[in-house]
């Protein structure tokens, strides 16, 4: 069973995070591999520069004070991630982190 720290809620689909940072997609049962991780989080202006970023451990922390939108709901906060080698940003669809209650992802297929 895997323990899942973070919820990614991305689009209509929902996945968890490991303590590591491994990323896993329980609705699909496909556990965390080790080649899928979580690098962090950067926030984007609006044309695309570095504003700020954040670390796997200062996500943990409080995942829900990122401020992931812009009030008009444009996504202002971006996932980075490490798939297979190649360092990836998020762009769509619209995604953020939540902290994952205990035992989530584990009783059942898709959430």
């Amino acid at each position: 069973m895997t323990d899942y720290k973070l919820i990614v809620e991305y689009g209509d689909e929902y996945m968890g995070v490991t303590a590591a940072g491994l990323i896993g997609r329980p609705a699909i049962g496909m556990a965390p591999s080790g080649q899928w991780k979580l690098l962090g989080a950067v926030e984007r202006n609006n044309l695309g520069g570095w504003v700020r970023s954040w670390t796997l451990a200062e996500i943990r922390a409080a995942p829900e004070s990122i401020p992931w939108r812009f009030k008009n709901g444009k996504q202002r906060v971006f996932i980075r991630d490490l798939d297979h080698g190649a360092v990836r940003e998020w762009r769509s669809p619209q995604h953020r982190l939540m902290t994952a209650p205990a035992g989530w992802g584990q009783s059942r297929r898709a959430n």
